[in-house]
């Protein structure tokens, strides 16, 4: 039974490859837009400033639709970052070729850098300058250790592995969890090499992570488990060491619900292998609404949806700062006895929206808990400061007349009173409480990102 099992996840594998694997068109095309590129930048650059390829196209490991080109400008360390960053950009305006349809989009990470978008071939080219380094302790920013990282796999990897990692990174994506950025908190192209590394192959990687115990702090390096200094260290459970910067934690991006739901779909793929594991049709969008209020008649919660007006700033702060606001909300509701069951956020183009479902509530009181009786002080002037006490354990807790009846009454509430902390890019007088009411097109964003939540 077992060899029959094998046979059956080669077959799985192989046609998941076929899927994932870029075409040979696709290669080519990317090759040749990439040199040329690249051509165009040595002829602009100063001759000391080297002009590499990085990231998953020069390593080998990216997926098909997912060709985007990641190139480097190294500049010696004889100047500043900020005089590194304008001679870069200035380089990198200058060929972007407009009467071949290109136009380019500055973008941020720890430093600007020019993203370039070619309409024919429709493909784009992330322009970075950074500072040509030898090890991480010479680096100026985490920009600077991409070569360092496209090095070690392109030195370690075989074609397998590379493949390997072609397959963990659509085994990851189809369920929404690849990608370090704010959005997905999940796991990056570079984390999915090193896993393939440390483990050897895609499904050695599978096998072990179904297995994983927290906490754990590896060494893809020797392929050693580390002591838990580590994670004290790293003030993480879950810790990935860079090859090339033992003090990086590649994992740190990892959320725990990311984690999480790798560990489960790793566990069900080895009990019953399918190739729908890494695609699959996908679902409609058409009438999100209908189906979210057939969601909320199915489970009986109530839909809270806060919309609100962006500036024009980077989409990663962006996604930091509404979860921060989103976990902010979550605490006062949780405090006040309404209890978040789900909460979900997208933002697109100018705005944003976070929905967050509840039971159906009508309070008149509320249960607030004290502290442990064995705090004098704090005891004592928690019973002062409460009219009806009670124990529950070795806490004490107290029953209080709600100044909020309702969610949508302390929402309103804590906006008036600016209790909540609404981030500098949020337009204030642009936010809008509804219960229950959302248009068909933030309807589709919040559907999908319930079906990205739930797809297990």
């Amino acid at each position: 039974m077992a060899t029959i099992k094998n046979k059956r996840i080669e077959s799985i594998l192989s046609e998941a490859l076929g899927i994932l694997k870029p075409s040979d068109e696709e290669i080519m095309t990317t090759t040749t837009f990439s040199n040329q590129i690249m051509e165009r930048l040595r002829i602009e650059a100063p001759k000391d400033v080297d002009i590499i390829m990085a990231g998953s196209v020069s390593r080998g490991t990216q997926i098909r639709g997912s060709s985007d080109i990641d190139i480097f400008m190294l500049f010696p360390k004889t100047s500043n970052s900020k005089s590194m960053e304008d001679k870069g950009m200035r380089i990198a305006k200058r060929i972007v070729d407009k009467k071949r349809g290109e136009y380019y989009k500055i973008k941020y990470a720890e430093h600007p850098y020019l993203q370039l978008i070619s309409k024919n071939p429709p493909i784009k080219a992330d322009i970075v300058p950074a500072f040509k380094i030898k090890d991480s302790y010479e680096r100026g920013s985490s920009v600077d250790r991409t070569q360092l990282h496209n090095v070690f796999v392109m030195e370690n990897f075989t074609k397998k592995q590379c493949d390997d990692v072609r397959l963990l990174k659509g085994f990851l994506k189809f369920h929404s969890i690849y990608g370090a950025e704010a959005k997905i908190e999940g796991f990056s192209g570079y984390l999915s090499e090193l896993l393939i590394y440390n483990y050897g192959s895609f499904m050695n990687t599978l096998s072990s992570i179904s297995k994983l115990k927290l906490p754990i702090s590896i060494d893809p390096k020797s392929r050693s488990i580390l002591s838990a200094e580590k994670n004290i260290y790293f003030k993480s459970d879950f810790v990935i060491l860079d090859p090339t910067d033992e003090n990086r934690n590649v994992a740190a991006a990892v959320s725990k619900e990311a984690l999480s739901k790798f560990i489960l779909i790793s566990r069900r793929f080895l009990k019953n292998p399918s190739i729908d594991f890494f695609y699959g049709n996908e679902y409609s969008d058409n009438n999100s609404k209908s189906r979210l209020n057939a969601l909320r008649t199915k489970y009986g919660f109530d839909m809270y949806n806060i919309t609100f007006e962006v500036f024009n700033i980077s989409e990663e702060i962006l996604w930091q700062q509404s979860k921060k606001m989103t976990k902010q909300l979550e605490d006062i509701l949780q405090k006040n006895s309404f209890n978040p069951i789900i909460s979900l956020i997208d933002i697109k183009g100018g705005s944003g929206i976070i929905s967050i479902f509840l039971n159906k509530y009508e309070l008149n009181s509320v249960v607030r808990q004290g502290p442990d009786v064995f705090i004098e002080n704090a005891s004592d002037s928690f019973m002062e400061k409460n009219q009806l006490v009670f124990i529950k354990g070795y806490k004490i807790m107290s029953l209080k007349h709600t100044e909020f009846n309702t969610p949508m009454n302390l929402m309103r509430g804590i906006l008036k009173s600016n209790a909540l902390t609404i981030p500098s890019y949020i337009k204030k007088k642009s936010i809008h409480i509804s219960l229950n009411k959302i248009s068909e097109s933030n309807a589709k964003l919040i559907y999908r990102r319930y079906i990205e939540l739930t797809k297990i």
